[in-house]
């Protein structure tokens, strides 16, 4: 029972990877578009680890190319770390640190496209304590499922500043990979990123594993583990005849077992290759971690797991994190601001594999699970998808859930082009960042359709559509006319303009259409030469919804569904307002400072029943209070204006 607790208080089933991230309250977004004056070439570590208690000692040699002319300074980040010295190209430089930023005084000025190295000397001693990130330790007998000493690290989002100095954003990609040289006492397996190049036998009963990763690679992917490990390889053997191995890292105990648990691994590898073209490395691993902080971790050929998975064979957890290898590490979002772009692909890839491996009805049975907790969480904090409130950077039921069927939604608009669309996604950025705008533009042209609104709507705006369907039959001549009146009554959100797919039942057979939706509320009508017995609103699960079905439409004309108005997205650079009326009315906006000052005034005129949106323009970057006034309604919201 002490078991099964410990392990059930780290993770669950249904958060896959279960990651979490507690912001420092000064902490913000650092955005790609900022200042960077130089580009990261390689990452040549040596480290030492005694493993007798949590620390750290090395030596980080960093390649570095300018991209300005008189670049006199540099900036890495190092955060609980004691600097010892740094030299640049082998003259020692003076430095300064505060915070978590490393400000090097080069002794010479660079100008575009000249290279020199840094090598920063460095130390890191820690407590050990139950949560752990950066540099994780853990003795043996930490508790009793701790069967032997182990370390690892664990960067996400931001943590690998914790163990290395490095510039640790994940725009800045080390072109031509890392190499890593750790030492550890004789006793120790060390495993990392890449392909196993050296042991040294150390005349000190160490031993130091030197591993080196050819392909760039982000700072957050790069990942040591060290414990007394046993390992096996497995094989992936393509159909166009490339051979991938698979290198699996795991306690003594675990061994034989691990042989079951990870016997689909090649199969998702399979399914993941088929759909989204070949594997994008030379080769793959797990590494078995315990205690661990999280479900699972995609660093860069070597995931590391928690060891529950191993021992509940996991296989969708495993599943999810193969699936970053194409997209997460081949393909790294811009900034953690595009975050969704890694964990939406991976955890509907997931799902995928469940289709492959299951059947489709338990991949739709999984799809509706997680809309189930997407829904949860909205009800607890709505925001948008892109750019979310760092607190909930991995907030399950948005970054992984909602983000996941925003995947599938885009497969719904085009089945067919569907995949040849992502292979353009992987063959314009592969094995370099993407963000969210660059999904929009390969995904619009592949379509041959602008598929900004559906961007502006599922990623940049917040909610989802709340539908409340209404129909009815009547004889038309010797047919049957269908009407049927989509109305959305979601609040704090746009209206979304998704296709919606309604499958009338008839005797004898049945009939599917595709509603398509411009306004709300949404008519559509059909004539059948049969009577309608019943509707069933998306029929096929493709749409992220909630979602009311009632019988008669002049029900919903003689009653009122609601007015009131919401921000197509929020924050914005140019605030535009959904305003939903049920009847004719005048409209006019006012918009207020924080300080209670009117700033602007529109006048909106007679607006008729229905969804209408009107743009305000002119609006600095700051805090607002938008308020609607009609003949009933007086209501206020804010808005935030950005640049």
């Amino acid at each position: 029972m002490v078991f099964l607790f410990f392990f059930i208080a780290q993770w669950n089933s249904e958060n896959i990877e279960a990651k979490c991230f507690r912001p420092e309250a000064y902490r913000q977004f650092s955005r790609a578009e900022s200042t960077h004056a130089y580009n990261v070439l390689k990452y040549d570590l040596d480290v030492v680890v005694p493993m007798t208690e949590r620390s750290i000692q090395g030596v980080n040699k960093i390649s570095c190319r300018s991209t300005e002319d008189g670049l006199s300074t540099t900036v890495l980040h190092s955060y609980t770390l004691s600097i010892d010295s740094v030299l640049v190209d082998g003259v020692a430089a003076t430095f300064s640190a505060a915070g978590e930023s490393l400000v090097i005084n080069l002794p010479q000025t660079y100008n575009m496209n000249d290279s020199f190295d840094i090598m920063v000397g460095y130390h890191g001693s820690w407590s050990v304590t139950y949560s752990q990130t950066g540099f994780v330790y853990y003795p043996r007998n930490y508790n009793t499922n701790t069967l032997h000493a182990l370390a690892y690290t664990l960067g996400e989002p931001w943590d690998a500043r914790r163990w290395m100095p490095c510039y640790d954003e994940p725009y800045d990609k080390a072109d031509y990979g890392c190499i890593m040289s750790v030492t550890v006492p004789d006793t120790f397996v060390v495993c990392a990123n890449g392909e196993l190049t050296g042991v040294v036998n150390n005349p000190n009963n160490t031993k130091t594993y030197t591993w080196q990763e050819d392909y760039p690679v982000t700072t957050y992917l790069m990942h040591f583990g060290v414990s007394n490990y046993a390992e096996w390889s497995d094989w992936f053997y393509s159909n166009s005849g490339d051979t991938v191995e698979i290198r699996h890292f795991m306690w003594p105990e675990d061994s034989a077992f691990s042989v079951v648990s990870f016997q689909y691994l090649p199969d998702a590898m399979y399914i993941f290759d088929s759909l989204y073209g070949a594997y994008p490395f030379d080769r793959y691993g797990q590494d078995v971690v315990y205690p661990y902080a999280w479900g699972g971790m995609e660093h860069q050929e070597l995931s590391t797991i928690h060891r529950t998975w191993l021992l509940n064979q996991s296989e969708r957890g495993m599943a999810h994190e193969l699936a970053h290898m194409w997209w997460g590490d081949m393909v790294t979002c811009v900034d953690f601001r595009d975050i969704w772009l890694n964990e939406g692909y991976a955890t509907y890839s997931d799902a995928n594999y469940i289709w492959y491996r299951f059947g489709h009805n338990d991949f739709l049975s999984l799809m509706a699970s997680r809309a189930q907790n997407y829904f949860q969480s909205d009800q607890q904090w709505r925001h948008p998808l892109y750019d979310p409130p760092l607190s909930e950077l991995f907030d399950y039921g948005y970054t992984y859930c909602k983000a996941s069927w925003v995947m599938h939604m885009l497969r719904y608009l085009d089945q067919d082009a569907y995949y040849h669309a992502i292979a353009a996604y992987r063959d314009s950025f592969e094995y370099g960042n993407a963000s969210t705008e660059d999904l929009n533009a390969v995904f619009s042209f592949m379509y041959g359709k602008d598929l900004t609104w559906f961007f502006d709507e599922w990623v940049y705006g917040q909610g989802h559509p709340e539908y409340r369907v209404f129909w009815e039959c009547e004889p038309d001549g010797n047919d049957y006319e269908t009407n049927i009146l989509i109305h959305q009554l979601q609040n704090n959100a746009p209206v979304f303009h998704m296709p919606v797919e309604i499958t009338l039942h008839v005797s004898g057979s049945d009939t599917t259409v595709t509603v398509p939706v411009s306004t709300a509320p949404q008519n559509y009508s059909i004539t059948l030469p049969d009577s309608v017995t019943s509707i069933e609103v998306d029929p096929n699960l493709w749409l992220l919804k909630t979602c009311q079905v009632f019988v008669g439409v002049d029900e919903l004309t003689t009653t009122t569904p609601y007015s009131g108005f919401s921000f197509v997205t929020n924050p914005s650079r140019k605030p535009v307002l959904n305003v939903t009326l049920n009847r004719s009315t005048e409209v006019k906006i006012f918009v207020y400072d924080v300080g209670g000052r009117l700033v602007s005034e529109i006048n909106g005129g007679d607006r008729t029943p229905g969804s209408h949106e009107i743009v305000i323009n002119g609006l600095r970057a700051g805090v607002y209070f938008c308020r609607l006034k009609t003949d009933r309604e007086d209501i206020a919201r804010k808005v935030i204006v950005v640049d």
